[in-house]
């Protein structure tokens, strides 16, 4: 193994990696009931299918208009006007950079962190403390409040809620993030208090992303697993909402821990659920009186990235290859976007992400220099110039001629024919049945089992 567990064995030839896959080509949709299924599994599947299309629904009527028309707004306007602005505040001598370095972060270089984290916290006070205002001073909110707190909370290109969700995933990953005055004090901001109201279950990034997304490589367990489905079905993705929303409620983690016996976890994530989903609405309430206040600012946003999480992590790891002996390829089944619009602090490089974790990413280029042979040898998911949000979409419409021209094909040998092949095929490949997974193997889930040779 290479450092940041990247395989540097000798690849396989392609007829024999072809032989090893040919296994997992024929295994059918999640959607699809396997035959002797029994009465008790079809009725489950059918039922999280449902779900799956409720949440669908709910994001179109509530959600889709916001983030769709806060991307074309910044795209095609306010991205030429507000990057000039930013880029000035944001300059290596600005007073707010410096008084991050000194008083912030542990490290002077998550001084780049500063602006925007400021700007996100700031903009989500005022939007916050505005429907707050409105709804004691009036007493019910307006549709016309709902929908503008809803442009407000996903921000010009999205990036509010983009910026909320990246700050806190840079928490998690970082418990020396801060100095140690605010780490006693505050702690976490961005995963433990605003992000309350951003559908995100406190301590859920310092405990299920760190110790079971990473631990596995979005692997067997991962409550963000996805290789049972066909990432190019709607209906698999009805599926695989379902799936991210019981991670999303915390069920699926603490499930994760407990067969693990991850006590500590396990723990720290229970407190989280039971300030989620029972102290947080209760002092909402006393607060408001209003159960449709907690609906639509509390628990809609959860809904929301009930459906979004799934909708953005099919293209992080959108394919999967194995070598001769039933591993994975690492180059292949996480995915990295390169010179794309909509980067945060290089969450566009997933691949990175997984397998250089420490590599930060104003050197991620550098990184991808040392793993060339690695890239070039397994033809690496490398994609450049568009985000992951249309990587998904792209996927799940099937088209594949923008796919294949977005794809960086650094060996230069290959037609668009063979990337369209080979990205077609990836994609739609599964590692297990979807009623073998959550009916068999998901029931007899032990401790440590990453470490059996036989999983």
């Amino acid at each position: 193994m290479g450092k940041g567990g990247i395989n540097t064995a000798a690849a396989p030839s392609r007829a024999a990696a072809s032989k090893a896959n040919v296994k997992f080509d024929d295994i059918p949709p999640a959607h699809v009931i396997p035959p002797g299924c029994p009465l008790h599994a079809r009725l489950t599947i059918r039922f999280r299918e449902a779900v799956g299309w409720i949440l669908t629904a709910n994001f179109l009527v509530f959600w889709a208009l916001p983030i769709a028309g806060q991307g074309i707004l910044w795209k095609h306007v306010m991205r030429h006007i507000m990057r000039p602005i930013f880029y000035v505040v944001d300059h290596k001598k600005s007073p707010i950079r410096w008084i991050a370095t000194n008083y912030v972060y542990k490290n002077p270089r998550h001084a780049d962190y500063a602006v925007t984290s400021l700007l996100v916290a700031l903009s989500a006070i005022t939007s916050l403390g505005f429907v707050f205002w409105y709804q004691l001073t009036y007493g019910k909110l307006t549709w016309t409040v709902i929908m503008g707190y809803y442009w407000a909370w996903v921000g010009l290109g999205g990036r509010q809620m983009g910026g909320a969700y990246t700050l806190a995933h840079k928490e998690g990953h970082n418990q020396f993030l801060y100095q140690p005055w605010i780490r006693s004090s505050v702690g976490n901001f961005f995963e433990n208090w605003l992000g309350f109201f951003y559908g995100n279950v406190p301590h859920n990034f310092t405990t299920s992303h760190i110790s079971i997304h990473h631990k596995l490589q979005a692997g067997k367990g991962d409550t963000f697993y996805q290789w049972d489905i066909d990432r190019t079905s709607w209906r698999d993705f009805m599926l695989y909402i379902y799936r991210i929303s019981t991670h999303m409620v915390g069920f699926s983690s603490l499930y994760f821990f407990r067969k693990n016996q991850q006590t500590r976890a396990y723990e720290m994530l229970k407190k989280g659920m039971i300030y989620y989903w029972i102290v947080m609405p209760g002092v909402l309430y006393l607060t408001t009186r209003s159960p449709s206040f907690i609906f639509f600012i509390y628990l809609q946003p959860c809904c929301a990235m009930m459906y979004f999480l799934a909708f953005i992590n099919i293209g992080l790891h959108a394919y999967i290859e194995f070598d001769h002996n039933g591993a994975h390829l690492p180059m292949v089944n996480s995915s990295a976007v390169i010179d794309g619009d909509d980067d945060y602090f290089g969450e566009d490089d997933h691949l990175a992400h997984h397998y250089a974790t420490n590599v930060y990413y104003k050197d991620l280029p550098l990184y991808r220099e040392k793993v060339m042979n690695e890239l070039k040898k397994h033809h690496g998911s490398v994609f450049n110039k568009f985000s992951i949000l249309e990587h998904s979409l792209f996927l799940l419409i099937k088209d594949w001629k923008l796919l294949a021209q977005h794809y960086v094909d650094f060996t230069e040998k290959m037609s668009q024919e063979e990337i369209i092949d080979m990205l077609k095929t990836r994609a739609v490949r599964k590692e297990i049945s979807y009623y073998d997974y959550e009916f068999k193997w998901l029931p007899k889930l032990k401790k440590n089992h990453w470490m059996s040779k036989t999983d």
